[in-house]
């Protein structure tokens, strides 16, 4: 098999792994939400996540415990700072949720696909190229569409909440791109130190700031307790394995637009599990997200060579 054909299919297989995952991640919304309210009144939100990250990281653990003698500190240091730009993308993203909706929460998280290409052109050097800033402009408009118009339910202070989701996304575009300055490092290694990582600065958040005041209001329950189970086991420790994995064979620009569908996964379990209803501006807001994939996949340099070859084959 020829160099570029193989790096075809592991990009084929990267892609499909970013997609695996945010299908999971799409999935999580509903069940997280379930999860929240059943605990506590949607009072220990740092708690779950702890759990989720603490299930993860045993899993991760048990899995490179052979690898562990190849770990360094730079190596460490690299998994520590991923680890601190997820937590605070997710802290940012919780507090955000206290002032904002559910569905714009989600859905404006996703601007990273606009961050993306300008990080990568800053920090990685890599000028990205002209369709990758119109797909990420598109997705942007797509995203815009469905936050802002596509549901009806409001916020208490929409604009705080909007503007630290916004704050949110800048976190998750920053982890996607140093995961891939990063792609040379041992991935599960690399993988358990940001996810052990998460777990201890979520678990620390919850013990000072959720139990001394709620710890009354904790009830757990055996529905809870899978609930918490899928989202440690698929939402958290399959997810992050997958994207990181699947960013290794594909560039952050194009992950960060496919992991755009997680917004869109998101909605359409709300529509399986009757939370939300199907409008024209989810439907738009959906057809231009899919569009993106369209543009920033197609091989434009190559369809305006082969126009060219035809109008040369046409005048001979």
């Amino acid at each position: 098999m020829s160099e570029n054909n193989t790096d075809r299919k592991y990009g084929v297989i990267g892609k499909a792994l970013l997609f695996a995952a945010t299908i999971v991640w799409g999935s999580s919304f509903v069940i997280l939400k379930d999860t929240l309210t059943m605990l506590g009144n949607g009072n220990f939100t740092f708690f779950v996540l702890a759990c989720r990250f603490l299930i993860a990281g045993v899993i991760f653990s048990a899995v490179s415990l052979g690898k562990f003698r190849k770990l360094d500190r730079k190596l460490a240091l690299h998994g520590v700072l991923l680890g601190v730009m997820l937590f605070s993308a997710y802290s940012v993203q919780t507090i955000a949720l206290n002032f904002t909706t559910p569905s714009k929460n989600a859905f404006l998280t996703d601007v990273y696909c606009v961050f993306v290409p300008f990080l990568s052109w800053f920090i990685l050097k890599k000028k990205p190229s002209p369709k990758n800033f119109v797909a990420a402009g598109m997705c942007l408009t797509g995203v815009l569409i469905i936050a802002f118009f596509g549901r009806v339910e409001t916020g208490e202070n929409e604009v705080l909440g909007d503007g630290l989701t916004v704050l949110c996304g800048l976190f998750y575009a920053l982890q996607m791109v140093y995961i891939a300055k990063y792609r040379e490092d041992d991935s599960m290694l690399l993988l358990t130190v940001e996810i052990l990582t998460v777990a201890v600065l979520c678990s620390l958040t919850s013990a000072i700031f959720e139990f001394p005041r709620h710890y009354a209001e904790l009830k757990l329950t055996f529905e809870a307790g899978w609930k918490i189970l899928y989202l440690g086991i698929m939402a958290t420790c399959f997810a992050q394995f997958a994207q990181i994995y699947g960013q290794k064979w594909t560039s952050a620009t194009t992950a960060s637009i496919i992991m755009c569908f997680e917004g869109v996964f998101g909605v359409v379990f709300e529509l399986i599990f009757g939370y939300n209803n199907l409008n024209a501006y989810i439907i738009t807001g959906f057809s231009l997200i899919f569009l993106t994939l369209i543009v920033n996949e197609t091989d434009w340099g190559g369809i305006k060579r082969k126009i060219e070859e035809r109008k040369k084959d046409l005048k001979k």
